[in-house]
């Protein structure tokens, strides 16, 4: 996922059911692929994670033990203190109702997330979470990891894909002001050296994530090209017609997220810990839509994906019909 920002898109068509969420099939899902690796196919969430794996759409997984790791802050007396008094806002970007719960119980003040934060980097080995692609060979990811975004490499492929008389409309001029107008080589605008995955799996194929289309599409800035360098229509034919949506579940070292990132799912595995305490009070947190996107500055190494598969029924929420 070169982008997590995704396009605001209503209407369905050809939707089906699956685990509550609605789907739209996306025609003609698979192409041909290169023979290999397929003895790494692994099969759709949930499945068994290590225990030094913090995977955190499997709450009974961490919920034991992350009340363990804190049990010196969050102690029973500060979870019947918050049963008898549930603040008015259980939300896991502001802990300061967890603070102050923890301070009229100690007396000691607190960070709680970032503790949390600190301690779970510290238990943990690793953080799984899933990548979406559209590829027609899986050996380059195996031999060579998944790499963030180095826009001369889509650029060329976009020329490859778009210069063989297919595209109805592209020109090496168009692609040209395409490249020009996208400006991806600009950092502010979140593209170059950036890797994007989702903790919820089924947010990359679902519409509660609205990111079907790197499934569909392969890489964002590859589709934006195409689209504007090609007749839209003729662009998305191509894309659709190459390889497999592929999903890639790995396990990223601790060491290789940053501090905030740990931050804010500490912060949402905090506010569905306590939200579970009270009869009837919902947590936002792995609610549908609530969006578990993550973002690490580096190429990750082969080594660290557990497998693949391809999902069957992808949301494409850049299909307008």
């Amino acid at each position: 996922m070169e982008d997590p920002r995704r396009e605001s898109l209503s209407g369905q068509s050809e939707s089906e059911v699956i685990k509550g969420r609605s789907i739209r099939q996306t025609g003609r899902i698979s192409g041909s692929m290169l023979p290999g690796h397929e003895d790494r196919e692994i099969k759709p969430a949930p499945r068994a994670v290590p225990d030094d794996v913090l995977c955190y759409p499997q709450v009974d997984s961490w919920r034991d033990r992350v009340w363990l790791l804190l049990e010196d802050l969050i102690t029973d007396r500060v979870k019947a203190l918050f049963v008898s008094e549930p603040p008015k806002h259980v939300v896991s970007d502001d802990l300061s109702w967890l603070d102050d719960l923890i301070y009229r119980i100690t007396g000691q003040e607190s960070n709680i997330k970032e503790e949390a934060a600190r301690r779970l980097r510290i238990h943990y080995r690793a953080f799984r979470a899933a990548h979406a692609t559209r590829t027609n060979d899986l050996g380059q990811f195996y031999a060579r990891g998944l790499r963030y975004l180095r826009p001369q490499e889509i650029e060329d492929r976009a020329r490859a894909l778009l210069l063989n008389g297919q595209a109805l409309g592209a020109s090496e001029e168009s692609i040209d002001a395409a490249i020009e107008e996208l400006d991806a080589r600009d950092e502010r605008k979140g593209r170059t050296g950036q890797l994007y995955f989702c903790a919820v799996e089924e947010e990359l194929y679902t519409d509660c994530g609205g990111s079907g289309h790197y499934l569909t599409y392969g890489s964002e800035y590859l589709y934006c090209l195409a689209i504007r360098a090609a007749w839209e229509t003729s662009a998305r034919r191509i894309l659709k017609g190459l390889g497999s949506p592929t999903l890639f579940v790995c396990d990223i070292p601790m060491n290789l997220m940053g501090d905030q990132t740990i931050r804010e799912f500490a912060g949402m595995m905090l506010e569905y810990l306590f939200c579970e305490l009270v009869e009837d009070l919902e947590s936002h947190s792995l609610s549908p839509g609530a969006g578990s996107a993550l973002m690490i500055p580096v190429d990750l190494p082969a080594s660290c994906i557990v497998g693949h598969y391809h999902p069957a029924s992808i949301y494409d929420p850049l299909d307008r019909r």
